[in-house]
């Protein structure tokens, strides 16, 4: 991973991406479009089967990013680990800012995001993560009536995500944190390796964000809303959301219990290969 511009940019963006190429393209395009530009990109692609496809994309804002300064980093996991948290963790390893920022592969921000997030977490140093609002928009009418149908009335609905204020343990009822809205410090992540074992949870097929941001609450580390509305969050046919089967839970009980089951856990985060 060679330097191009930047040594030390001030935000590492980690973007994970499974065989969505026209969707990551969307995505850095809004990342292109942010209105600060200390930072850099790392994009970790799930052994995507037409890498071809990804490498282009890849290929093609490389050299839009490089216009502004910026550096944009594609890495491959040589398998297929099935869901975000292992391209997360991979690219976290890999990041050289001093705070991480998420977008999912199908969602988009506005170009204020960053701006806003740093804006915030630098306003409270003792602030660990911040995270804005969203506004959903759902694919199609027939997709949210299916959506309504399978999760009943309090499932996504078009428009603007409620303000909800940091509460840890409201987390065990429920998520409110969604990954493309995190910033976080990258010293508040690794006290969560250190506190728990690891940092996104490889063992998870679902949930990683409502686990990943549960356990920043049990180790005590803080975390803020921005309220504003900054992340576009798309919901459509392939989302995980509306793939995956409703009766999977997530890993979210007392601290106790959790560190019992750890101990029975691998830890290890390999690398990239």
């Amino acid at each position: 991973m060679s330097v191009k511009h930047n040594e030390y940019p001030l935000v590492s963006v980690v973007i994970s991406t499974y065989n969505r190429p026209a969707k990551l393209d969307t995505a850095l395009e809004s990342v292109h479009a942010q209105t600060m530009g200390d930072f850099e990109v790392i994009v970790v692609d799930d052994c995507t089967p037409d890498n071809e496809a990804v490498h282009a994309v890849l290929e093609r804002w490389d050299a839009k990013f490089t216009e502004r300064g910026i550096d944009l980093y594609g890495f491959r996991l040589d398998e297929n680990s099935g869901y975000q948290c292992m391209p997360k963790n991979k690219g976290i390893e890999m990041a050289r800012g001093d705070y991480i920022a998420y977008l999912d592969d199908d969602n988009t921000w506005r170009p204020e995001h960053l701006a806003e997030a740093l804006s915030a977490i630098e306003s409270d140093f003792s602030t660990d993560m911040v995270y804005t609002r969203l506004c959903y928009h759902i694919e199609s009418p027939e997709l949210e009536r299916d959506i309504k149908k399978k999760y009943g009335e309090n499932a996504y609905h078009s428009g603007d995500s409620p303000a909800v204020p940091w509460n840890p343990q409201a987390l065990s009822n429920g998520n409110y944190v969604d990954t493309s809205s995190i910033l976080h410090s990258k010293g508040a992540f690794w006290r969560l390796v250190r506190e728990t074992g690891y940092g996104w949870d490889e063992t998870l097929r679902r949930f990683g964000d409502w686990n990943f941001v549960w356990r920043w609450g049990i180790v005590g580390n803080t975390a803020k809303q921005v309220d504003k509305v900054t992340v576009d969050y798309m919901v459509h046919a392939d989302s995980m959301q509306i793939k995956r089967p409703v009766l999977e839970v997530p890993v979210c009980m007392n601290y106790a219990a959790y560190m019992a089951l750890r101990k029975d856990r691998n830890h290890e985060l390999s690398a990239v290969s």
